[in-house]
């Protein structure tokens, strides 16, 4: 299975901004460029999203048909939603991140339940991919099944990577993951 990972386009947003699951709009000509990016990926592809705004837009033009799947929001950042970075304590941002994956911010998910969820969609995509696979051969003598393409947040894809390389969940943590752009995993060489 081909596993297509993409960031939604910029969001407009001030930055330094705590978001996660704040539901914000993107910037129409962020959406075109993200769109010129990644419909080379859409063609044939299963499309899922992120429920959230900045994810659901850009994937509903990829693919009306797209498939909205909740698993696949951005970490829960609780009572940090919508907070300026530098208005967050020092001491309670520094719990958090000394303690990661398991500690939350304030009212917030744990780096690790978000993994959970992530390891079960893509359990489930990898089971329904391997069923439509077989069934494709059977019917077309071999021709594959069509990718997967994920319109989802950085840290879900940070994860998503570290779950498919069989790595600790951090591995990816501090890599930037660009926005409107996406991160291909072949699957079956991962040996998922």
């Amino acid at each position: 299975m081909r596993l297509i990972l993409a960031r939604h386009p910029k969001p407009v947003v001030e930055a330094g901004v705590c978001y996660g699951r704040l539901d914000l709009d993107c910037d129409v000509r962020e959406v075109d460029a993200a769109l010129a990016c990644l419909m080379p990926y859409a063609s044939g592809a299963v499309v899922y999203t992120s429920p959230a705004r900045r994810c659901r837009d850009l994937a509903l033009r990829l693919d009306p048909a797209a498939r909205i799947e909740p698993r696949l929001q951005e970490l829960d950042f609780g009572a940090w939603e919508g907070v300026r970075w530098d208005a967050i304590a020092q001491s309670d941002f520094n719990a958090w991140a000394n303690g990661l994956p398991y500690t939350t911010p304030p009212g917030g998910e744990a780096l690790a339940a978000m993994a959970a969820r992530l390891s079960d969609w893509l359990a489930d995509v990898s089971r329904d991919y391997a069923a439509a696979e077989r069934e494709a051969s059977d019917e077309s003598g071999g021709r594959p099944a069509p990718a997967v393409l994920a319109i989802t947040h950085a840290g879900p894809i940070r994860v998503l990577r570290a779950l498919a390389e069989g790595m600790p969940l951090l591995t990816h943590f501090a890599q930037p993951v660009p926005y409107g752009e996406a991160i291909a995993l072949d699957m079956a060489k991962l040996g998922l």
